[in-house]
């Protein structure tokens, strides 16, 4: 048996479509906020922002592939939605940014959950059921989310 693609990302490997069950769920969070960021972006008539949309769609599906079956193709679209949402995400903070710093900060935690629950990290707990990489896909989701948010409605950011 090959290694799974997610092992670097501490929970436990298992067999079958979900091989780290709360790696794979969690990631749905990317895919659930596109909708809103895509909505507000388009009434705000912001062009940037859909296409934040779109990656942080990318993103999720990227990352349920990545996390659940794995494998060379599940890994291929995870790794270019996720620089594809970090390209398009520059490029609409650079044209329009966020009026709040909230999501910075949020995106700040988020990267040190990142950094901190890798396999070998001080927050990684492999048979946990509450994982850190699970927290940094939420709180990237949050981040995102919020970014949009008071870039296209600062009042409701």
């Amino acid at each position: 048996m090959t290694e799974h693609v997610a092992c670097g990302d501490c929970e436990r490997i298992r067999p079958g479509s979900f091989a780290q069950p709360a790696n794979t769920v969690s990631s749905l969070a990317l895919a659930a906020v596109a909708p809103a960021i895509w909505r507000g972006a388009r009434r705000a008539g912001d062009r940037p922002w859909p296409v934040v949309a779109a990656t942080t769609f990318a993103a999720g599906v990227g990352s349920v592939a990545y996390h659940g079956p794995g494998g060379r193709v599940g890994k291929a679209v995870h790794d270019g939605a996720v620089a594809a949402l970090a390209v398009s995400l520059a490029a609409a903070v650079g044209h329009r940014p966020p009026a709040h710093r909230w999501p910075a900060a949020v995106g700040v935690l988020a990267g040190a959950l990142h950094a901190t629950s890798r396999t070998g990290g001080s927050l990684c707990r492999p048979d946990s059921w509450l994982q850190g990489h699970a927290a940094w896909h939420v709180a990237a989701a949050v981040a995102v989310a919020g970014a949009a948010r008071s870039a296209v409605s600062p009042q409701g950011g």
